[in-house]
């Protein structure tokens, strides 16, 4: 259906942990892609004590079986996804590569792959990590219907995220957004205007104690599912989708204006 990606300004831990909490909050089928070149996070964090079933080989699994140059058919996706949500068997995880080591290996294949994602019957949020680099999948970045850039409210984070996003500009066909966790001594507002206005999809609260149950596999207190964090992980998911809505309509000609900011969450 569409094709999502997460991308970070570096050393910002919030990524993967957001890309997650889509996925396990998504309201429709969903694969979740760990396009990170440099490592996996969700295998030895939230599934560490989760997995039910052996994780095979993932991502890196699925390019190898891939020729140089050639098509990959959804349904070849199916052995290499794991469930992320156990029964429910509405969000599956295609885990990243482990050692930093096998990128090269992928970067031929990130046109194919990208073309895969965003042709799947189901959504795709793929975590890409840090962007700017020479391992960066521009392909993937570039079949995006959606990049969200997540960043956290300090100068260390906007200095970094800059030059990143200007990459970003010049790679894409549409500005990406920004996703802010509310976790540094400066204003969203005064982020986004440092960050090119570009608009703001949504914040995310600072939980630490509950970012760890996805981030780092803790076991989850009762009140984890209507905890402010899940709640908003759920509403900035429905912005996104939203976004996506909108575009599509004013595709087909209807006379709407695009807001400069999707507000918070």
């Amino acid at each position: 259906m569409a094709l999502y990606c997460l991308v970070s300004a570096g050393g910002c831990p919030g990524v993967t942990t957001t890309a997650l909490g889509l996925a396990l909050t998504w309201t429709r089928p969903v694969l979740l892609a760990e396009c990170d070149p440099c490592h996996r996070s969700i295998l030895p964090g939230f599934l560490a004590e989760r997995l039910t079933q052996p994780p095979g080989p993932g991502l890196l699994g699925l390019a190898m079986e891939t020729q140089h140059g050639s098509s990959i058919a959804p349904e070849a996706v199916d052995p290499y996804a794991i469930s992320l949500d156990g029964e429910a068997g509405r969000a599956r995880l295609l885990h990243g590569i482990h050692d930093p080591r096998h990128a090269a290996e992928l970067g031929p294949l990130w046109p194919a792959l990208a073309e895969l994602f965003a042709t799947m019957d189901g959504d795709v949020i793929a975590d890409v990590g840090c962007v700017g680099g020479s391992d960066t999948p521009t392909a993937l970045l570039a079949r995006a219907d959606l990049v969200v850039m997540v960043v956290r409210r300090t100068l260390p984070q906007v200095d970094a995220a800059r030059p990143r996003l200007e990459v970003l500009r010049d790679t894409l066909a549409r500005s990406p957004v920004l996703c802010v966790i509310n976790d540094g001594p400066y204003e969203t507002a005064a982020v986004r205007k440092a960050l090119f206005d570009l608009p703001v999809i949504g914040e995310l609260p600072r939980a630490s104690s509950e970012a760890r149950v996805l981030s780092d596999g803790v076991r989850p207190r009762r009140t984890f599912r209507t905890s402010q964090l899940v709640r908003t992980l759920g509403g900035l998911g429905r912005r996104m989708r939203n976004a996506l809505d909108q575009r599509a309509v004013e595709h087909e000609g209807h006379a709407l204006v695009a807001p400069t900011s999707f507000g918070g969450a």
